[in-house]
């Protein structure tokens, strides 16, 4: 279920958004999604975020992380 957010802005702020999401060829209705979406992202405190309470899970394969720097960083060295 989806609802209906309506706001007033200022003229120039209003002309700014215009002008971005011109560029980026987006609907005010896109823009203003993807602005309270972010913001929501902002407001929401980390412990609170599901990503972050993601545990471990059992693949099966066996890894050995000893070696990482090394295999991420070969090549990067002078």
């Amino acid at each position: 279920m989806t609802k209906v957010v309506q706001t007033e802005v200022e003229s120039s702020e209003y002309e700014m958004l215009e002008k971005i999401l011109k560029k980026r060829r987006m609907t005010i209705k896109e823009g203003v999604r993807e602005a309270i979406v972010s913001w929501i992202g902002l407001q929401t405190p980390i412990n609170e975020d599901p990503l972050f309470k993601l545990g471990p899970e059992k693949t099966g394969v066996k890894t050995d992380s000893s070696r990482i720097d090394e295999l991420l960083y070969q090549g990067m060295k002078d």
